[in-house]
């Protein structure tokens, strides 16, 4: 499905900036537009020998997990590390063992990494009793890592049978700590009865990041970066300062394979990682990069999530992960290369997997039209591959554009499958609000797991869309971002290795996507050993200039647009046989346009006080008495709080030199430009409350009832206070009446003087090819809306042009 483009707001660098950081200003630009707009912040961000890391014991509870693992390790103690079979999981596990058996010897380290089929993910009682039974010399401590938060019955028996419990995790803390404050160590000074004999609480010792509060430059680390710090300061004990550095190779596997958010000390030991990783010595990661076909001197980010990650990926999908951690810490090459064969062999069935169950969910969908008529996709089978449902989810999400949910449901058992879903809409949260049809759940925004009986799917469809519905943030800033317009003529091989410098991307720092436009194709040809992949070559239409080539994966069999395109791409550099090319790899494109993406010329500065309450509550009592108060939109509740308001149609010079409260925010910067210099305030009080609902679906509804309102009288409607009364542009309310006589429903009799418009009833003769493109116009239009209001609330005043 084609979403709407989005030109990222503008943000001009400081001077200062632009001279630390150097190079080519687009690099500085970027920065900026991602918040990073000092030296301080820019300087660490691109070189991580200026980054200050956070000390291992400043994430909680590592210095207490540290302590008691250096005394076991010193009274001889058995360890039995418990991990998880995603790469996050496998790299822990492996990290962890591999420390443990160098600090306390081979003899007194094992581990489990539990199988998804028969176990999945945490900690289940019998398989723990079961391996504690069967150890050849009694387990002491039981160490987990990427699992144990929320495994109350497993701590619990552990503790029953008289081990030291260490949990090491990262995942969203259980219940029973909800209310603990944060950064308050959660079990250190806890009294005994408060604490019951299933609780997770009973541990020894408790690692977890989100116990620090929003903002702490360790609260993003995945489950092997917590491994990590844990990992540190046990080498710190033993004297072994620095030693630890060897396993980051390790570390940069987990964080890009778990898509953490790639900020503070997650980026940081990203960078370290991936400097250790192009030069490791493990043989096991040597021959998996033989066998992907992966380069170490010029590994990237990029690698692992494409190359690397999936192939491991695949064994704990489709086999057991466990072999992983003998590939990950063996040191005969011979071996190593047995087992890199065998994930590759598995990476190869889990494509034909996906593949398979991608084209079996897009046939249900055609055969029943009607279930995509939801907020999001709910699909089921018996036959699909409960490991290969997470892969196909995500695509069912990128080709749709909305959350998709794929269940596989084997004959007498419940249904079991996962969740993914689209920025702004809280999967995770969304399926927690239909837990009266479920067995068990969990997850996260992005993505979650459920399980549920059979005969409540049809039942849970429909509550999933009205939950979807509820928990979407229309503020989240929707359609395919664009970093910066460019001509092709200003593509080179300099500017590739200046972009690169951002690098790693990911989470958190999006690899940077640029717009060229009016291009036409001049030759095209498929790639790849099936042919499902796609080569163009483009230059500007109508010009001698420059050709480059794009690479669109999978993009064999997609219609292209007819005549000039536009296009938008990510750049890289291409190096076969000793040569460096630019290559364009391939994200959208869609038909040139007339005009390009539009976005506001920075305003000229205007000096006035600024104060700002984007972040604070706020009441009346709050603000001058004499104040003018902008706000409009559909969700405004200043009447029930006794304020009079002034949408923009109100705001007159009559109002000069009063305190101006900005509660709403403005569409565009081109009206909050005009209504600062209209309303020529001595303060502004900057609020930015949500008050509209920029959903499209919404603003078609309300401008519909707007004309069925105007029809019943005298068919006459005001552009500007449609406008005013959702929260929008004129050009958007033009657009709307345009679709809906584009589907027969009105008929635009006359534009009259001024912002008025004359309709009258439709014919009901639909137009449907006009109304599809005045529809894709109209999410590019409201997206740079969405956009801009994301802008707003967190741009410094002088960004928005005041000065004071």
């Amino acid at each position: 499905m084609s979403k709407p483009w989005r030109l990222c707001p503008p943000v001009e660098p400081s001077p200062a900036l632009v001279e630390a950081v150097g190079g080519h200003p687009l690099v500085a630009r970027m920065l900026a537009q991602r918040g990073i707009d000092t030296p301080e912040k820019a300087i660490p961000f691109l070189d991580p020998n200026a980054y200050q890391p956070a000390p291992p014991t400043a994430l909680t509870g590592v210095a207490e997990a540290a302590q008691i693992l250096d005394d076991a390790i010193r009274s001889g103690s058995n360890i039995l590390v418990w991990g998880d079979f995603d790469v996050d999981g496998q790299t822990s596990t492996a990290l962890l063992v591999s420390a443990l058996r160098d600090l306390a010897g081979d003899g007194h380290v094992r581990f489990h990494v539990p199988n998804r089929q028969s176990e999945g993910h945490g900690i289940r009682q019998t398989v723990l009793q079961e391996r504690l039974d069967a150890a050849d010399s009694p387990i002491h401590v039981l160490l987990t890592c990427d699992t144990g938060i929320a495994e109350t019955d497993a701590v619990g028996y552990a503790k029953d049978r008289g081990l030291t419990v260490v949990i090491t995790d990262h995942h969203d803390l259980a219940s029973e700590f909800q209310g603990l404050t944060t950064g308050v160590d959660p079990i250190w000074g806890q009294p005994a009865e408060a604490v019951g004999s299933a609780s997770v609480r009973r541990a020894d010792a408790i690692v977890n990041p989100k116990f620090l509060p929003d903002g702490n430059a360790l609260r993003t680390l995945p489950g092997v970066g917590v491994a990590y710090k844990l990992v540190q300061q046990l080498y710190r004990l033993a004297g072994r300062h620095g030693e630890d550095e060897e396993m980051l190779d390790l570390v940069a596997l987990g964080i890009v394979a778990d898509v953490a958010e790639q900020v503070h000390d997650a980026r940081y030991l990203l960078q370290r990682g991936l400097e250790r990783l192009r030069t490791t010595r493990r043989a096991g990661l040597q021959a998996l990069m033989e066998v992907s076909r992966v380069n170490p001197a010029s590994l990237t980010a990029e690698s692992i999530g494409f190359q690397l990650g999936p192939r491991m990926n695949a064994l704990g999908r489709l086999d057991d992960a466990t072999v992983s951690v003998e590939l990950l810490s063996t040191r005969d090459a011979i071996r190593a290369g047995q087992l890199a064969g065998k994930l590759e062999r598995l990476n190869q069935e889990r494509r034909l997997l996906t593949s398979q169950i991608t084209r079996a969910a897009m046939d249900k969908l055609e055969r029943d039209p009607r279930l995509s008529e939801y907020n999001g996709l709910v699909l089921a089978d018996p036959n699909w591959h409960p490991g290969i449902v997470g892969i196909v989810a995500s695509r069912m999400v990128e080709e749709f554009g909305k959350p998709a949910v794929l269940l596989v449901t084997p004959p007498g058992e419940p249904a079991r499958g996962s969740a993914r879903s689209i920025p702004g809409v809280d999967i995770g949260a969304s399926i927690a609000a239909c837990s009266h049809l479920l067995i068990n759940h969990g997850g996260h925004p992005g993505a979650a797991g459920l399980s549920l009986l059979p005969e409540n799917i049809d039942a849970f469809r429909r509550e999933l869309s009205r939950q979807i519905e509820l928990h979407r943030d229309e503020s989240m800033e929707a359609g395919m971002a664009i970093d910066a317009v460019v001509k092709l003529d200003e593509l080179s091989l300099e500017l590739a290795a200046e972009i690169a410098r951002l690098a790693p991307f990911g989470q958190g720092n999006p690899m940077p996507q640029l717009a060229s436009y009016r291009l036409e194709v001049l030759d095209e040809r498929r790639l790849g050993r099936d042919g499902s992949h796609r080569k163009l070559s483009v230059r500007a239409a109508g010009s001698e200039g420059p050709s480059h080539d794009v690479i669109w994966f999978g993009g064999a069999d997609a219609e292209l647009p007819s005549g000039p395109l536009d296009l938008l791409y990510t750049l890289s550099v291409n190096e076969c046989r000793g040569e460096r090319n630019l290559q364009l790899m391939y994200v959208d494109t869609r038909p040139a346009r007339r005009e390009e993406i539009r976005v506001a010329e920075p305003a000229p500065v205007i000096s006035v006080r600024v104060h700002d309450w984007r972040t604070k509550p706020a009441v009346a009592a709050d603000f001058p008495a004499r104040a003018t108060w902008y706000a409009e939109g559909t969700q405004l509740e200043l009447e029930a709080a006794g304020v009079t308001y002034a949408p923009r149609i109100e705001i007159t010079a009559s109002v000069a030199g009063r305190p101006l409260v900005l509660w709403s925010i403005p569409p565009s910067g081109e009206i909050l430009h005009w209504l600062v210099e209209t309303a020529a305030p001595a303060e502004i009080y900057l609020c930015a409350r949500p008050t509209t609902n920029d959903s499209l679906p919404e603003l078609l509804r309300h401008v519909a009832g707007m004309c069925k309102y105007a029809l019943g009288r005298t068919g006459r409607l005001d552009i500007g206070r449609m406008a005013a009364r959702v929260g929008t542009t004129e050009r958007i309310i033009r657009c709307c009446l345009l679709w809906l006589e584009a589907r027969g429903e009105i008929t635009l009799v006359e534009w009259l003087v001024g912002d008025d418009v004359k309709i009258a009833a439709g014919d009901h003769t639909p137009r449907p090819d006009a109304a599809r493109e005045l529809l894709e116009e109209l999410e590019t239009e409201v997206a740079e809306v969405r956009a801009y209001r994301g802008f707003v609330r967190r741009a410094k005043p002088a960004e928005l042009g005041w000065a004071g």
